[in-house]
């Protein structure tokens, strides 16, 4: 028969330092408690169509989700500014 050549090692952290399961099941019980608590304050989310979280993730504009000031959607009219530079032709 072989001897046992495992090393065996006491447990660095003895149970005797252990809190008892009663007082780590209370302090479960009240964390659980107060997560509880705190998602009844999270306002619902408003469910958006996946083809418009698509599409902005795509850099597409999207109402209600991107920002209108974002300067990539301005975009500026400037065909009441030609307005002047026309000319008409009057044939001879």
């Amino acid at each position: 028969m072989e001897q046992d050549t495992t090393e065996h090692h006491p447990d660095p952290q003895p149970l005797e330092n252990e809190p008892p399961v009663s007082q780590t099941e209370a302090g479960y019980q009240k964390i659980r408690a107060e997560l509880h608590e705190a998602r009844k304050n999270i306002p619902p989310k408003n469910p958006v169509d996946v083809g418009k979280q698509l599409a902005a993730a795509r850099g597409e504009y999207v109402e209600d989700i991107s920002d209108p000031n974002d300067p990539r959607w301005v975009h500026n009219n400037y065909s009441a500014s030609n307005q002047g530079e026309k000319e008409e032709v009057v044939p001879e």
